[in-house]
């Protein structure tokens, strides 16, 4: 497919998803498991690395309270790594969790991919409505 077809199929939330998990497996120790409340501190220092603008906007104890709800979703459905769960993370942050509980996306979570390429691919590859669903948390009411 020609570099202009994708930038037409791929909207913004998925630049920044991919951008986000690509950032993430570059840094090192990336791949560790994410499961403690250290790590939940990581999950969250990696996300404000990767859009720090929008978790500049939401309360900070929001921010940690809505990652961990969501990270710890993240591993109930087996993604262990950080990398698969950041990108979970993000689908959810940029949607305010709405995304995550759409039929499409649960299709995907029925069999995750497991090496965090193929699951970001199956993330970008989703259709818009998705992303559509609900509105980042950062501009929901109330984000500070």
């Amino acid at each position: 497919m020609s570099h202009e077809h994708w930038q037409k199929r791929i909207a913004l939330p998925q630049w920044v998803l991919l951008l986000g998990v690509a950032l993430l497996m570059a840094m090192p120790g990336a791949s560790t498991q994410a499961q403690t409340n250290e790590d939940l501190k990581a999950l969250v220092a990696h996300l404000k690395f990767v859009i720090p603008d929008e978790t500049a906007l939401v309360e900070p104890k929001k921010l940690e309270r809505f990652v961990a709800q969501y990270q710890k979703r993240a591993v109930s459905a087996g993604l262990k790594d950080i990398d698969r769960q950041t990108a979970y993370v993000l689908l959810a942050l940029y949607t305010s969790g709405k995304g995550v509980e759409q039929p499409v996306f649960k299709q995907v979570m029925a069999h995750p991919p497991v090496s965090p390429d193929a699951f970001s691919d199956a993330l970008i590859g989703l259709p818009q409505r998705v992303y559509d669903s609900g509105q980042p948390l950062w501009e929901a009411s109330n984000a500070r």
